[in-house]
């Protein structure tokens, strides 16, 4: 009896390396969920393989990370197309396209496979007939996702790939890749390779706002009024900014809200502004400025919580392209 227990004991503790290696990496321990996926690899659990696998190109090692992946694969578990993926990003001419294109043949269908499939035929046979919205989702896996390991320089030439082929949201992308500014932390692209270089942001969010993005419209008004003098004009990007709200832009709101409470290109009205900011409490920001406003009493108390509860929850709502597998 005492010999069952100690081996029902042992396995449960082995059954919770998963849950202790998923808590680890959505705390963002990267190291410390690499350890326990490894201890579970070591000993042959497949899955374990996949997400080691997973983890090590969280982290940047695509050698170690391959490695596992390719043995998971090998024992028939899961990992084929973040193979795939590891091979786009390193490969640089037709050769390489091809050889990705081949190794997805027999990957089953789904939007990152079949996504990655028609970009790496374009990239091989040097055309562009895949969709828009097949470069934009690979542009955005590389640019954002946690389990995929960042690499600006290619997650730009997709994104902007996407946009030359029409696609709105690859537009403002773009815009905000050239526009570091604390007022896209939204559709944030840390871009270093680019730098601030507001005439190529201009052009971007231009494009996206004839095409009907509201959100680039405030973008845009906000670079008006804080451009250099050549190009400043902190009329029109007001007038911009409020159509921007009035056309139900939650960013546009926010933006109406600074505008009324500094008098940028408007007369100076904080109670105005503090209508505009109510319209936007879907960013979580303003609800912050509206219980600093109000100090205490009912609303003050109701934006103070709805601050907090939604700083809390930003960090851990995560849409992972390539999940996890429970070992």
């Amino acid at each position: 009896m005492k010999i069952l227990l100690i081996l029902i004991s042992a396995m449960v503790l082995f059954g919770s390396d998963y849950a202790l290696m998923k808590k680890s990496f959505d705390r963002g321990d990267v190291k410390r969920a690499i350890t326990y996926a490894r201890t579970s690899a070591m000993q042959g659990d497949i899955p374990a393989m996949y997400d080691l696998g997973l983890l090590y190109y969280a982290k940047g090692d695509t050698k170690k990370a391959k490695m596992w992946l390719e043995r998971s694969v090998k024992n028939n578990g899961k990992g084929l197309l973040a193979v795939s993926l590891i091979m786009f990003t390193q490969s640089n001419n037709r050769d390489g396209y091809t050889k990705v294109t081949e190794s997805l043949i027999n990957e089953p269908t789904g939007k990152i496979r079949d996504a990655l499939m028609a970009v790496s035929k374009d990239l091989a046979q040097n055309r562009y007939d895949a969709s828009a919205e097949e470069y934009l989702l690979l542009g955005e896996l590389f640019s954002s996702d946690k389990i995929v390991h960042i690499n600006m320089q290619r997650a730009l030439f997709l994104i902007n790939k996407a946009a030359q082929k029409g696609s709105v949201v690859a537009m403002e992308k773009m815009g905000d890749a050239y526009w570091q500014s604390s007022y896209t932390q939204g559709s944030f692209i840390m871009a270093p390779q680019t730098g601030n270089r507001l005439e190529l942001a201009f052009k971007y969010y231009k494009s996206a706002t004839e095409l009907g993005s509201m959100d680039a419209m405030a973008k845009l008004g906000k670079l008006y009024i804080i451009a250099p003098w050549m190009v400043n004009n902190v009329r029109k990007g007001s007038q911009l900014i409020l159509q921007s709200a009035l056309e139900g832009s939650d960013l546009g709101a926010q933006m109406a809200g600074e505008i009324y409470w500094n008098g940028q290109g408007v007369r100076q009205d904080r109670k105005l502004s503090v209508e505009w900011y109510e319209k936007a409490t879907n960013i979580c920001e303003v609800n912050r400025l509206l219980a600093t406003y109000y100090k205490k009493g009912t609303k003050a108390d109701t934006y103070a919580k709805t601050y907090q509860k939604c700083f809390e929850t930003s960090d851990v709502k995560r849409e992972y392209h390539i999940l996890f597998q429970p070992f």
